[in-house]
Order: structure tokens, then C-alpha cells, then sequence
């Protein structure tokens, strides 16, 4: 209905034949552009493969440069004056991103927590090989084993089962938080792995504090760790454990 009164004001205002020929410029102009970000697109997906070569085998997914990166795009994409919302920009670069990893990284099995397969559908695109789980335990232990290399929990959701997990797991952490901004048809995940993430220039340390029916999460502003070496806030308690970092 939308696109037939946006194709009768053309051709109200340009007649027929100016509408028709007004159409033909504005889809080739498209289809031009359209080349054009292929091209550049192929042109940074060779840039990552040297980047990937250049450190030698280091993880490839660094979700706080990311992060870093998303952000400084929707910051250039106001002082330039477009209007893309941050949302979009966040899609499209997820799924560079994704490819980018998929190319850098052979080793991509996820282990998902069914709430939140949307969420790793959406975060991974075509690149996602996954490992269904509906409980914690067996999700982190496909983690921990090496089964799968990453892990994908629900954010707000059975908290405690995860915290019961990470103990038990103590060298696998949460390093990231997806979507990067909250987006209502997806339930937000967190995104488990052996190592922290890299500082993204707004951070959110997590901290697991015993508690008498297992344990609690704390949420400290900044990034608190440095690779396996805590930095805990004074104002933590002493047995309160670094469980993981994640952009916001």
C-alpha cells in the first residue's frame, strides 16, 4: 500500500514517462552503490585475514573492540548528520563482524541455552554452528570440555545456575553481553568463553559474592580484570569472585 502511493505521487508530479525513466536512475544508482559495497566489503575481509595472520593464532573474537568500533560508528554516523539509528548500524556490522570471525576463526561451535537461539542466530548469522542445552550445567561443561568454544546463556534469566556453573568452571568467563544495544524481539544473552575480553572504553565488571543459597551478582562499573589477575573494588566483598567483563 505504501510503495502505490509513493509510486502515484511520482507519477502525479512527473507523468508517465518521467516517472518511469525518474525509477530507472535512482535502481541503477542503487545497483552502483550496491558494487561498490561489495567491493569494499571483499577489501576488508582480506584486511582481517592479515590482521588474523599477523597475531599468530590469538583469539580472533574480541568482543570489546567490537564494541569500540560500533560505538565510534554510531558516534560518526551523528557528527556527520545521517540518520541511521544505532540499531541498524549495529546489524549490519554484526554480520561483518560475524563473517570476519567465521574467516578468522575455524573453531566457531556455540553451545546455546534454547532461550536463547534467536540471540545467537542474530549475534552469528550464517556463521553459527550450534549445540542446543536447556540447562546450565551441560552447557558450560560442553564449554569447559573444549566441546564447544563459546557459550550463550540467557542475561536475565536463572542467574543463579549460571553463578553455581562458572564455580565450578572457574577459568571460563562471561565476555560479552548481546546485543550490544537491547532490542525487544531478542532475549539479551551472555556470551561465555575462557579468557576476558579487551577494555572497550565502557565496561561492566561481574562479580560473583557467596550468598546462603549459593550466590549473588554484583555489577561494578569499569573493566576489573587484567587477563586471570582481579582488581576487585574495595567495596567488594573479600570472597566476591571476577566472573566476567562485559561492553554496555
Amino acid at each position: 500500500h505504501s510503495m502505490a502511493l509513493i509510486e502515484g505521487y511520482w507519477f502525479r508530479r512527473l507523468g508517465t514517462l518521467g516517472m518511469s525513466e525518474d525509477l530507472n536512475q535512482l535502481r541503477s544508482a542503487i545497483d552502483n552503490l550496491d558494487n561498490e559495497i561489495l567491493q569494499v566489503l571483499a577489501k576488508r575481509m582480506k584486511l582481517s585475514d592479515q590482521v588474523i595472520a599477523a597475531k599468530n593464532g590469538a583469539v580472533a573474537f574480541r568482543p570489546g573492540r567490537e564494541a569500540a568500533l560500533v560505538r565510534k560508528l554510531v558516534i560518526n554516523n551523528e557528527s556527520n548528520g545521517h540518520d541511521l539509528s544505532p540499531s541498524v548500524i549495529l546489524g549490519v556490522w554484526r554480520q561483518i563482524m560475524a563473517a570476519s570471525l567465521s574467516r578468522q576463526n575455524g573453531d566457531l561451535a556455540f553451545a546455546v541455552h534454547d532461550m536463547v537461539m534467536p540471540a545467537a542466530a542474530w549475534h552469528m548469522g550464517s556463521a553459527l554452528a550450534a549445540t542446543s542445552f536447556d540447562q546450565m550445567t551441560p552447557l558450560l561443561d560442553a564449554v569447559a570440555s573444549a566441546q564447544c568454544r563459546y557459550g550463550l546463556v540467557p542475561a536475565n534469566h536463572d542467574i543463579a545456575a549460571l553463578l553455581t556453573a562458572l564455580d565450578q568452571h572457574q577459568h571460563l568467563s562471561i565476555i560479552a553481553r548481546t546485543p550490544l544495544y537491547d532490542m525487544p524481539a531478542l532475549h539479551p544473552a551472555y556470551i561465555i568463553a575462557d579468557y576476558l575480553p579487551d577494555p572497550s572504553g565502557d565496561d561492566i565488571s561481574l562479580y560473583a559474592v557467596p550468598a546462603a543459597d549459593g550466590f549473588a551478582l554484583t555489577m561494578i562499573d569499569g573493566h576489573h580484570g587484567n587477563n586471570a589477575v582481579v582488581d576487585a573494588p574495595a567495596n567488594l566483598p573479600r570472597d566476591a569472585r571476577l566472573v566476567g567483563i562485559y561492553a554496555r
